[in-house]
């Protein structure tokens, strides 16, 4: 199946940066037990609260484990929550393996550790399960925030073969378009929640804005009731919304070309990428190649394309990073106002109309003096300049493969000291190894001389029992026989009994002996520990009390002063309101006039261009000039035009009234050519019928009233 990728911001690794060293390869590890312990603690933590030991969990079966991996797979994502015994376990596996993809689990990358992994996986063995839960427990969270944005972000692979439908294509545009602007919504949201909150700056701040609209709805219905008797004012408001309307739908538009003209891009690009393709397929197909030449050139294709998403497209994304940073950075400047864009513009033209002239009074003294050399450095400058260009661009790229080999080397050296440990001690650590080591080496000799000791003691108790055995085959019955003599049988085996009893009771009162000795050096020093605590916590009691008396007097006089400015702060608001209110009225009047200038000024300007139309007109009349020069007036043009629309009229009429009168023979005349058409096809068919089988037949042709007959005779 084809496994989804994520589009997210933020935490995919470069595609360079992995290594293909055999080993880097994928093994499965056993877990120690703090990790162990960490899968339990984190298992008895919500939202799980399964309240497991490490032996309960140790004694798990591997379907009891694969539905506990579901479990916490089913946190991150609801889809998950099943029951593991009611679905097949290749649907189980798949299913985790495709969210383990698009939650970036490291996964292996040879073949067959796939597919150990994957029957792993199925069989629910531990040692796979176990480094599951311990890989998601570490990264609940994120990998929580990443699986929500997965049901969003991810990407919707389409075959490009079905790319060529226009709505198709269209769709899937507006699915990433949505996907971006999800993006953006998200950090905000994110940077949003960062953000420290107060809640009494967020009161004042509502208060605010209350407070403001109410204002607003006062100087509105203020407004409505000084334009309502305006003579025109419904159309200039009408109009000004039009026109606000017009802009806002003009920037949509612009908008709108602006992707449109990116996805033609896009579409221009593929297309030539597709016939690329085409013309390397087809001349491999002129050329008879064979399965295997164009699985080889395929694979050219896929390393020409891993070059190019490792190196190139690594580079153009950092270097659009860089200015992406360096366009965050300006963001925060100052804004620059049209006018000092306009200054600055003007300060750069002039700067490069001095270089110029300076050029051109170098060259006139160099031409005036008949070297002509300057010419020939400048070329040998550029040239130069050229070659400097690409070895910074080459150095740079060097340099960005150095860090990224760099941080290969250092990942690669962690990797290393997780397993092997780290590569070499301190001499703190030298010295307290070789103490440790003496101590051991001290401990062997003497418990080597205990085992030596031992050894030949016993080989002497051997040799006596042999002796002892050897003398008396039946060792037993003589001493029964002996014990009933004496009258005491069982004495042996009463005394062995004794013996072992007494040997339990002491080992057991000196356990319970050390036990108690433990439980009374733990109360001991738990006694000690409050002692110190409590000696400690005494100064800073007495601190605390003396410091909460002065919190209480501070509190007192802050109440009391806060009351004070509340109540001028109240006496200032209402009185600065009570200016803005005359203000807000003298600038309404104000512009109000302004208004009615305007207006009136607007309505003389078109009178005065009416009237000296009229006057023009009376003076072309009388014979003073002429509008122009076919036309004396206005009134004379206006003539013109309508004569010349009364003609076309007439003429109009004249050729509908023609057509209508010849309408049925014309149509008469058209069925003949239409069946005429068709003899003539027949002919041409019947023609091309027999030409096709003149090998078997020969045929004759002669007239018969008037038309061709075609005779055909069997050869």
């Amino acid at each position: 199946h084809r496994t989804p990728q994520l589009s997210t911001p933020a935490d995919e690794e470069p595609q360079g940066s992995k290594s293909t060293d055999p080993a880097d390869t994928f093994c499965v590890k056993q877990l120690k037990m703090d990790e162990l312990q960490f899968i339990v603690a984190k298992l008895n933590e919500p939202p799980f609260q399964l309240n497991l030991t490490l032996v309960d969990f140790d004694e798990k079966a591997p379907t009891e484990l694969l539905q506990l991996l579901v479990d916490v797979f089913s946190k991150l994502d609801d889809q998950l929550k099943m029951d593991v015994r009611e679905v097949p376990k290749e649907q189980i596996s798949a299913k985790i393996v495709q969210t383990l993809n698009i939650l970036k689990f490291k996964m292996p990358e040879n073949e067959q550790d796939q597919e150990r992994f994957v029957q792993g996986l199925e069989n629910g063995d531990k040692v796979v399960v176990y480094q599951i839960l311990h890989w998601a427990l570490q990264r609940l969270p994120s990998l929580q925030k990443r699986a929500y944005l997965a049901r969003f972000l991810v990407r919707v692979e389409i075959p490009p073969e079905f790319m060529q439908d226009d709505v198709l294509q269209e769709i899937h545009n507006t699915h990433r378009e949505l996907q971006s602007q999800f993006k953006e919504v998200h950090k905000q949201v994110d940077a949003l929640r960062a953000q420290p909150t107060k809640p009494q700056e967020i009161k004042t701040e509502i208060t605010t804005l209350e407070d403001e609209r109410q204002q607003l709805r006062i100087k509105i219905e203020r407004l409505k009731k000084q334009t309502s008797g305006e003579p025109g004012f419904a159309a200039l408001l009408e109009a000004t919304s039009g026109l606000r309307q017009q802009q806002d739908e003009e920037s949509r538009l612009n908008e709108n070309m602006r992707k449109q003209r990116m996805a033609l891009q896009h579409a221009q690009q593929r297309k030539e990428e597709a016939q690329r393709r085409l013309s390397g397929m087809t001349q491999s197909a002129k050329q008879n190649a064979s399965p295997q030449a164009m699985i080889s050139q395929l694979q050219t294709e896929v390393r020409e394309l891993q070059n190019r998403a490792k190196g190139v497209l690594v580079r153009e994304m950092e270097q659009e990073q860089r200015k992406l940073a360096k366009l965050a950075d300006e963001r925060f400047d100052p804004q620059r106002s049209p006018e000092d864009i306009e200054a600055a513009t003007h300060e750069v033209r002039a700067l490069e109309d001095r270089c110029n002239q300076l050029r051109n009074q170098i060259d006139d003294d160099m031409s005036a003096r008949g070297d002509n050399k300057l010419q020939m450095f400048r070329q040998t400058a550029q040239v130069a300049a050229k070659k400097l260009a690409a070895k910074e661009e080459e150095l740079e790229g060097l340099n960005d493969e150095k860090q990224r080999l760099a941080k290969d080397v250092d990942e690669m050296e962690a990797k290393l000291s997780e397993i092997s440990g780290p590569k070499f001690m301190t001499r703190e650590e030298f010295k307290a190894y070789g103490v440790k080591l003496r101590e051991k080496t001290h401990v062997y000799k003497r418990m080597k001389n205990e085992l030596a000791e031992m050894r030949a003691e016993l080989v002497v108790l051997h040799r006596t029992e042999q002796i002892l055995r050897g003398r008396d085959k039946n060792l037993d019955g003589f001493l029964k026989d002996l014990e009933a003599k004496k009258g005491v049988v069982g004495y042996r085996e009463t005394q062995e009994k004794l013996e072992k009893a007494s040997e339990e009771t002491a080992n057991v009162d000196q356990n319970k002996e050390q036990t108690l000795e433990e439980i009374s050096e733990i109360v001991r020093e738990i006694t000690v520990q409050l002692k110190e605590r409590k000696n400690y916590l005494a100064p800073q009691i007495k601190l605390l009390r003396e410091v909460r008396k002065v919190y209480q007097e501070v509190e007192t006089e802050y109440n009391r002063k806060k009351a004070m400015y509340d109540k001028v702060a109240v006496g200032l608001e209402v009185e600065r309101q009570q200016l803005e209110q005359a203000c807000d009225d003298y600038q309404s009047e104000c512009l109000q006039e302004e208004s009615k200038y305007h207006y009136f000024n607007c309505l003389y300007s078109m009178t005065t261009a009416q009237l000296d139309r009229v006057n023009n007109e009376e003076k072309w009349d009388r014979g003073e000039g002429s509008f122009m020069p076919n036309f004396k007036t206005y009134t004379k043009m206006y003539q013109d035009k309508v004569t010349r629309q009364q003609a076309l009229t007439d003429q109009l009429r004249k050729q509908k009234a023609s057509i209508s009168g010849n309408e049925s023979g014309n149509m008469e005349q058209r069925r003949l050519f239409a069946e005429l058409h068709k003899l003539l096809s027949c002919k041409l068919r019947a023609a091309k019928k027999i030409e096709e089988e003149k090998t078997g037949f020969s045929s004759s042709e002669f007239d018969m009233g008037g038309a061709k007959v075609m005779k055909i005779d069997q050869m």
